[in-house]
């Protein structure tokens, strides 16, 4: 019960991947959660799972990118549990084409949702935590992703919205430290969930290119991300703020030259990356 006495938000919650994870393992490690999400029925699927098992959970129909909604799901937490002392950030959405492609509509949407919603639920979310002291165990968890220190092609909202919660993470980390709220940040790498796995799975030679690109083997999923979000916001991890947490299967740590060129590639994996001009 490491989550035990706490209440939390999680925005996005209400999907098929991270969010639900986050909700459900918080849920079962004791804290109560308001499951926020645009997907109403997805949200009400999410928290009718965890009452289910006996955990205490609200679903609110809420844009995490709408003042007015963010404001709903702080009130609706104090007012159903008593308080407010963690929210997690999961909702994302991106337009991926190149930016002189890119409609200015696309580009406010993508760090509207991914990056604006950490600050309304940080605006909404802290005041009711400084309420409650320094020893309230408050904190805040923001699901940025491995492209917010590298990137793909195409992506140039997305990696500026996840390059943002990042800055954004380390500044409230500052800001709130001394009223001992923390704030961190999880960057994931490729994660499976019952949405994206028969699309990642349907071209064969497309799977393992994935695959090889992780220096563990496999492809990671919401529960992975889900136990990083857990740790950070328990009180194992009173003394860990402003940091990112990587739950990216080794991606990151490596250059591009150590997967593809011949030499070194034979120092440490067998078989050979098949190139294609597609």
């Amino acid at each position: 019960m490491r989550m035990q006495g706490k209440v939390a938000i999680v925005s996005g919650g209400g999907g098929a991947g991270i969010g639900r994870a986050i909700a459900e393992l918080y849920a079962r490690e004791g804290a109560a959660v308001v499951v926020g999400d645009q997907n109403k029925e997805g949200a009400e699927a999410v928290a009718g799972k965890i009452e289910e098992g006996g955990g205490r959970a609200l679903a609110l129909h809420a844009y995490a990118s709408a003042a007015d909604d963010v404001q709903r799901l702080v009130q609706a937490a104090v007012d159903t549990f008593g308080k407010l002392t963690t929210v997690v950030n999961v909702a994302s959405w991106s337009a991926v084409k190149p930016v002189h492609e890119m409609s200015e509509a696309e580009w406010e949407r993508t760090l509207d949702v991914g990056l604006k919603s950490c600050f309304l639920t940080a605006h909404y979310g802290l005041p009711e935590m400084m309420k409650l002291g320094r020893s309230g165990g408050c904190s805040i968890v923001s699901i940025s992703s491995a492209n917010g220190v590298i990137t793909n092609p195409n992506f140039g909202a997305y990696s500026a919205a996840k390059a943002g919660i990042l800055g954004f993470t380390r500044s409230l980390a500052m800001d709130y430290g001394p009223h001992g709220i923390r704030a961190n940040a999880i960057c994931p790498g490729l994660i499976l969930n019952d949405r994206s796995r028969p699309k990642v799975q349907a071209d064969e030679a497309e799977w393992r290119g994935n695959v090889d690109c992780y220096p563990l083997g496999e492809i990671g999923t919401p529960e992975d991300v889900a136990h990083g979000a857990l740790y950070l916001a328990s009180d194992e991890a009173k003394w860990v703020t402003g940091i990112t947490l990587m739950v990216d299967g080794g991606l990151t740590i490596q250059s591009v030259e150590a997967l593809v060129r011949p030499s070194f590639r034979r120092r440490w994996k067998t078989g050979t990356v098949t190139l294609s001009d597609d």
